[in-house]
């Protein structure tokens, strides 16, 4: 029979994990567009912006963010290297001109953010060719190339999404990503068609005419295009590198009650996704073309058109297999919001079954502790570290357990060391290893206990504090692989006295 206090502490480890997810995705967007989070505004010097990006990035990993979705396409232009479109004139003040220094901005921001064991998404803005017809663009923008692709439209080129060379042209863009950089996931945002101006019209009357189907009608007509894409851009991905995953954040509105009875959400204003942007998300994930949705939830909980509560609820329904990861508006802390509005948020969407995570729009608010966001993370959502949740539909097959195990003192150090384990059936090697502190009276089962991780990192050892070193305690060591899943345990190390 378990002891009444054994069952105080599974009841206190049980209300831990409840309370503190160990898997949960943590992510922030950083906008580059018009310098909104990074680069700031007229920091046109190279190794300033390598210097801000690492406070920026060094920030987030205080307050437990795992996943970064960096904006490196803000229209038809390239925050990398590697790339037939120009460079972005937020990096240098002018489009096409390289930074000074040279450097590559997306590599270094890959390879800084996996160094701290962060995930880097590369945000594509995929609807823009222009943010304003009077930008001076580069003699080589797609622009200039090929006129005969745009729509302008609120003073903006966009991309006519019904010409079969315009989708090809975005898919190669992503391919050429994929090709040549070690991201984590591709990443679009809510643009595509545009957002309508009352009174505007959309040209591509064209288009329609020479590409739709008999008796489609228009909006049938561009939902497909949209289609089409997405399940281009999907399948290219997966053909390139089928671990990288593929995500979109849409408006937080699919379709009210009242336009779709079956499928609709408790809405009856507002813009809808479906009918007014042209975006089936439905489809593409019952399609299966998705890794994750985001959508932008960006509203209050006591919104009187568009509740977070009820919407929340709606997406985590609608997700179809694919996690779904909350999409909140640390923005308003700029104006009416304080944190309680987001506390309550996050633990709503903790309570769902299918949300996984959450994303913040967007990164200067936490770096600059708006209303005392980040603070509340650092010591209470967030006080425990979390790991990025797996995708099994990608990859389900873990690392084998480290290898030699041990436990050392060495010159008043105590020392935890291990090595990796044989290959796994996959051949993916450890991407980085987790150290568990656990109690004894939990067993293997501590594992699961957010709070009871020290350690996350690609070293095979780990230097212990001594204030860890404690009877009926002990650590264990497990791997984990690129895509996350977890090895069995290494061999439990216990300590057996007080050691100082």
């Amino acid at each position: 029979m378990i002891s009444r206090l054994s069952l105080l502490f599974y009841l206190i480890s049980f209300s831990l994990v409840a309370q503190t997810p160990k898997r949960e995705l943590r992510g922030v967007w950083i906008a580059t567009v018009q310098n909104i989070d990074w680069p700031s505004a007229r920091n046109y010097n190279a190794i300033k912006q390598q210097d801000e990006f690492l406070e920026i990035l060094n920030s987030h990993q205080k307050t437990g963010i795992n996943a970064l979705f960096v904006q490196v396409r803000t229209a038809a232009d390239a925050f990398y290297a590697k790339s037939d479109e120009p460079w972005s004139a937020y990096l240098s003040g002018l489009q096409g001109q390289a930074p000074k220094p040279n450097y590559d901005p997306l590599a270094f921001m890959i390879k800084e953010s996996h160094e701290r064991g962060i995930e880097f998404h590369a945000w594509l803005n995929m609807n823009r060719a222009s943010i304003s017809t009077k930008n001076i663009l580069s003699a080589n923008h797609i622009v200039r190339k090929h006129p005969e692709w745009m729509v302008v439209y609120n003073n903006q080129h966009l991309f006519n999404f019904g010409i079969p060379a315009v989708r090809h042209y975005i898919t190669q863009v992503v391919k050429n990503m994929v090709q040549n950089y070690d991201v984590d996931g591709i990443h679009f945002d809510d643009y595509f068609y545009p957002y309508p101006i009352k009174g505007a019209h959309f040209n591509d009357d064209e288009a329609y005419a020479q590409n739709k189907l008999p008796n489609e009608s228009l909006a049938d007509w561009r939902r497909r295009n949209i289609d089409l894409l997405i399940e281009e851009i999907s399948t290219t991905i997966k053909a390139v590198n089928p671990r990288v995953k593929f995500g979109i954040s849409p408006f937080g509105i699919w379709r009210h009650k009242s336009s779709d009875p079956a499928n609709g959400s408790p809405t009856s204003k507002g813009l809808q996704s479906y009918d007014d942007l042209y975006a089936d998300t439905e489809k593409w994930t019952k399609s299966g073309w998705l890794d994750y949705l985001a959508p932008q939830l960006y509203w209050g909980s006591t919104h009187r058109v568009a509740p977070f509560g009820p919407l929340a609820k709606w997406w985590s329904a609608h997700g179809y297999g694919r996690p779904v990861y909350i999409g909140h508006a640390t923005y308003h802390l700029n104006g009416q919001w304080n944190s309680s509005e987001l506390a309550k948020q996050l633990t709503l969407a903790r309570s769902l079954n299918e949300v996984k995570g959450s994303i913040f729009f967007s990164s200067n608010q936490l770096t600059n502790n708006a209303k005392g966001w980040r603070d509340s993370l650092r010591t209470t959502h967030y006080k425990h570290m979390a790991l990025v949740p797996t995708m099994p539909w990608i990859d389900n097959i873990p690392p084998t357990a480290p290898h030699k195990v041990s436990l050392q003192k060495n010159s008043e150090k105590w020392t935890i060391r291990w090595q990796a384990g044989e290959p796994s059936a996959d051949n993916d090697p450890p991407a980085y290893y987790v150290v568990y502190r656990i109690h004894r009276s939990e067993g293997i089962r501590g594992t699961e206990n957010a709070a009871n991780i020290i350690y996350k990192g690609q070293k095979n050892e780990y230097i212990i504090d001594t204030s860890e070193m404690q009877a009926g305690h002990g650590f264990v060591v497990t791997a984990f692989d690129r895509l996350h899943n977890e090895s069995p345990a290494g061999t439990i190390q216990w300590i057996v006295s007080n050691s100082n």
